[in-house]
């Protein structure tokens, strides 16, 4: 095994001891290197694979053999490699204003790196072999003395060691052909045997990949596969209990369902009759996506065997459960119906396109016999009730056809513009609207939202990710990014509109961008630190707002951060004078530098990206913060709503320096404590913004009426007979029909002038 450094944030290999600087860790694979803070390292495995592995020369005539490499490189133009490991680069250098050209040639092959050169241009580079594509290695490396068996064997090492089973399966059967001699195929039969183990072993791992993005089916294929006499004893009997126990579950939901269906049937036909329709929507759910509702029905369980409870009870619990979680169960079937009556109404509230059908779906829920709560507030109880009915509900604007591993195109429904928002979204394999997914915003660089799902297409099948692709550039105008609002605008107006038509877990949502995406990425991620569980940022610089946000935001939004050497100052500003220090806070920053690369896309990281992701979570509701804005667009933060700034504290980004030297930011701090319901603002340069409430911040179970302080530079401006709330629904649903996020619910707002 290689020396596998494994992170909270990243897993990396490196071809040694990571080297250490204090509380930093550097990280050297031969190809890039990773800076992390150490705290954030779990365990590093020793190995030394990535040193050693067949490589093979290759000899590449040079026409300009002396040089030295450019200082910076940016909008790099790389053409594909041909089959005799050659390609065109085209590049432009900070002090050139034309483009410099020149053929490069590979001049060595091993199973992890690649190195070439240039041969009508100086040019030193190094790529990871996976960069290259497999046709053109195997010619490359077919061509060594095909009647010499010993380097014929090194080509068979040289597949496995790169982990290209089948090609090395391929070789060998080739090689023992050609060389029918009883050592050889002694030899080969333990190759064999090793590759259908590695093999077995990748499975494997998928297995748990593929588990943990809820595409159960492919689960089961990949289960089957590790079967037969050629697998390992161990592993087949590893995946005979994995299947034994997902056989043992699906009975049990199978069962589920049935005993549903036998007590539904036990109820008098008046107490059945109005549940028709709900009965044959749970039981599709059951089937469909057994883990996604399984555990509702605990409360129902618990209880379905005894005999002091009756079968109408017994239903209600399974019914209620369904739509309010086991925890709020109630073993009463008038009470289920206020339940499904108010989905229903909280449905159509939130689908509505005018006030009036909102306001009738609003006083519907009103009017409704909710359940009452002891020692709790009606209000309260009402509010925590439609909190869970919401959260548990499919999207509201579910689309049943929606086609899942096809790029779709939509319009925002609910934008007003008179050139509405454009974005593609790509769906997971095995998706169903019961299930909570992440999703990754992705910002294309210039030809379109279809290269971005292209890009990140296969990975996020991989993984489970909902991709969303907004089309944020203004029609007409140059594809590039301008940091205006409208920019802002369309990628907020994407995410909401995906979020009411997709079972998104917005605790789980990223954005992720290269080159000018990656410009967008990091910009947008620190103007709306409350939407991401993360950032990555792929050739992405610096400018304008992120250098003065940064300092401050960069603490609310992990960032896994890409670039090349050569790219303009990545080493000597992007680094060392703009990350290390945020690294040093022990913020949740990784730190990828590609050695002898430009300002350009790079694709291989892709896969390591998802799994930097895959780590991380959102807080929706952090107790306290510190942040800045600059631009109108950038005005809600976990709750805390700017309605107008003080004069001077926006810049349109025309006005704004390159790293924001004219920028004169408004700040908010908050603080709060749930004991004393208290929520503490020091603001500057604002003169008037809405406090959105939460339980989760505030404790509104407390006995009595809900009372609240909310304290603005040390004075009260909210306390007392003021600090009364008067909860109601619409207020939460109004919120939620405009952001669509069920996992960041406010269920009241307070303006302060």
């Amino acid at each position: 095994m290689p020396p596998v450094t494994t992170l909270r944030v990243v897993e990396v290999v490196s071809l040694g001891p990571p080297d250490k600087d204090n509380t930093l860790l550097y990280i050297w694979d031969g190809v890039k290197r990773v800076v992390v803070r150490d705290s954030k390292v779990e365990k590093t495995i020793p190995g030394n694979d990535y040193r050693t592995g067949e490589k093979f020369q290759l000899i590449q005539p040079i026409t300009v053999h002396g040089g030295s490499m450019p200082k910076e490189v940016l909008s790099v133009e790389a053409g594909p490699w041909d089959d005799r490991g050659r390609r065109d680069f085209r590049y432009f250098g900070s002090k050139s204003s034309r483009m410099i050209r020149m053929e490069q040639a590979i001049n060595e092959i091993g199973p992890h790196v690649v190195r070439f050169r240039g041969i009508d241009g100086f040019w030193v580079g190094v790529l990871e072999t996976s960069q290259v594509p497999r046709p053109v290695v195997l010619s490359l490396i077919g061509r060594v003395d095909q009647s010499n068996a010993e380097e014929r064997e090194r080509v068979v090492r040289f597949l496995i060691d790169a982990a290209w089973y089948p090609e090395a399966q391929e070789e060998i059967d080739r090689l023992i052909r050609d060389f029918p001699n009883t050592e050889l195929s002694r030899r080969a039969d333990g190759a064999r045997s090793f590759i259908t183990q590695a093999q077995a072993v990748q499975r494997r791992s998928e297995v748990d990949l593929r588990r943990k993005a809820q595409q159960y089916k492919e689960v089961a294929r990949l289960l089957k596969t590790l079967q037969g006499k050629e697998i390992s004893t161990e592993l087949q009997v590893e995946a005979r209990e994995i299947e034994r126990r997902d056989q043992q579950q699906a009975a049990a939901d199978r069962a589920l369902a049935v005993d549903l269906r036998r007590l539904a049937g036990r109820l008098t036909s008046e107490a059945r009759g109005p549940w028709q329709k709900a009965l044959v929507e749970i039981l599709k759910a059951i089937d469909e996506a057994p883990d996604a509702v399984r555990d509702r029905f605990i409360a129902w369980q618990k209880v379905r065997d005894d005999p002091k409870i009756s079968d109408e009870q017994k239903f209600a619990l399974a019914i209620s459960g369904y739509i309010v979680g086991q925890e709020m169960a109630l073993p009463d079937l008038k009470a289920a119906e206020v339940f499904w009556q108010a989905r229903e109404a909280a449905r159509g509230y939130l689908v509505a396109n005018e006030a009036a059908d909102r306001s009738g779906q609003a006083a519907r829920l009103e009017g409704l016999s909710w359940p009452v709560a002891q020692a709790m507030a009606d209000p309260v109880y009402r509010l925590e009730l439609l909190t869970r009915i919401i959260q548990l509900m499919p999207p509201p604007r579910h689309d049943p056809d929606e086609p899942t591993g096809k790029t779709a195109l939509h319009r925002v429904l609910d934008d007003e513009n008179a050139e509405p928002t454009e974005y593609a979204v790509r769906l997971p394999p095995e998706y169903h609207p019961l299930r909570r997914y992440p999703a990754l915003v992705v910002l294309h660089s210039g030809p379109g939202p279809a290269s971005a799902v292209d890009e990140w297409a296969a990975e996020a099948a991989r993984h489970g990710y909902l991709l969303i692709a907004p089309q944020y550039n203004v029609r007409g105008l140059p594809h590039d990014y301008r940091y205006t609002t409208s920019e802002h605008a369309a990628v907020e107006l994407a995410l909401r509109d995906a979020r009411k038509r997709y079972a998104i877990d917005s605790d789980r949502v990223f954005v992720a961008g290269q080159i000018t995406g990656g410009n967008m990425a990091w910009d947008y991620s620190l103007a709306h630190p409350d939407l991401f569980a993360g950032a990555v940022v792929i050739s992405g610089l610096p400018a304008k707002y992120v250098p003065i946000y940064a300092p401050k935001q960069q603490e609310l939004v992990p960032l896994y951060c890409v670039i090349g050497e050569l790219a303009p100052a990545a080493g000597e500003v992007v680094y060392d004078r703009f990350l290390k220090p945020m690294i040093l806070k022990t913020w949740d920053i990784t730190y990828v530098e590609y050695q002898r690369r430009g300002l350009e896309v790079i694709p291989e990281e892709v896969p390591r990206a998802f799994d930097w992701m895959d780590r991380h979570r959102r807080d929706p509701y952090p107790r306290s913060f510190d942040v800045l804005t600059a631009r109108e667009s950038d005005d809600r933060f976990f709750g805390i709503v700017v309605k107008e700034f003080a004069d001077g504290r926006t810049t349109a980004p025309e006005a704004t320096e390159v790293l924001g030297q004219n920028l004169r930011p408004a700040e908010i701090k908050m603080g709060s404590s749930r004991e004393s319901n208290l929520i503490r603002l020091d603001v500057k340069g604002v003169r008037a913004l809405d406090v959105w409430l939460n339980p989760q911040i505030l404790n509104f179970k407390k006995p009595g009426v809900p009372r609240v302080t909310i304290r603005v530079n040390r004075k009260d401006v909210i306390s007392g007979r003021r600090g009364i709330l008067k909860l109601d629904l619409e207020s939460m649903l109004d919120d939620l029909r405009v952001r669509g996020d069920r996992e960041q619910l406010y269920w009241h707002r307070i303006s302060i002038r």
